[in-house]
């Protein structure tokens, strides 16, 4: 498969990648070897990224990532190129949903996604969705102690406005923007599309093909 550079400086990964979501029950349920046959069919086809979050399952999606990853000894490091999410969270007690951006709260979901999946670092560390009680500034800030950390070799953020990602970029590099696109959500065309281009940032489309009403047996709502 070909591969092409994911984003200024990243690695080199192919334009088709996993999207790990579907290992932790979004769309019918699975099990641990599900996602095991999928990860494997995908390393027979040259698929070297996958695209996974700490919320997905919650934690199971990582935690199969791992399991496999623990199967191919030491090759685990060479196979993909991992992205993981963090700034979704859910209150124990109510069940309620909502965004967490503090520094505190990323490192932990970090080092907790890499404890899951046994490795040391990953490619790319993405906020999910962003905290509006915390300046996007200081969220770059974090973002780029982690890097510095060593953990993540790039950040970047999911589903974030135009305007947000400019004054990120002022500070550090965006690696990566991820965001809903295929050909039936455009809303990317509406200013994102310019802004990643303009500032040499990756544009990462999730749900490319319409969350299955592209293909030829879409999923029942």
């Amino acid at each position: 498969m070909q591969q092409r550079r994911l984003g200024k400086n990243g690695p080199m990964i192919s334009p088709i990648g996993i999207g790990a979501m579907s290992f932790a029950d979004f769309y019918g349920k699975t099990n641990e070897a599900n996602s095991h046959s999928v990860l494997a069919a995908a390393l027979d086809e040259g698929v070297t990224h996958i695209d996974t979050a700490n919320i997905y399952g919650p934690l199971t999606s990582e935690q199969s990532i791992g399991t496999f990853l623990a199967k191919q000894g030491g090759q685990k490091n060479d196979l993909f190129s991992i992205a993981t999410k963090a700034g979704i969270a859910r209150d124990a007690d109510t069940g309620r949903r909502y965004f967490d951006n503090s520094p505190a709260y990323l490192k932990a979901q970090l080092d907790a996604s890499l404890s899951r999946m046994g490795v040391d670092h990953v490619d790319l560390f993405y906020v999910h969705r962003r905290d509006a009680d915390t300046p996007i500034e200081e969220v770059a800030d974090t973002l780029a102690g982690l890097v510095k950390s060593g953990k993540t070799r790039s950040f970047g953020f999911s589903e974030i406005a135009p305007s947000s990602l400019h004054r990120a970029s002022r500070l550090h590099h965006v690696a990566a923007v991820q965001s809903e696109y295929s050909l039936s959500v455009r809303a990317p065309e509406l200013g994102l599309t310019q802004a990643t281009a303009a500032l040499d940032t990756a544009l990462v489309a999730f749900s490319p093909v319409g969350r299955s009403l592209l293909t030829d047996k879409p999923h029942d709502a």
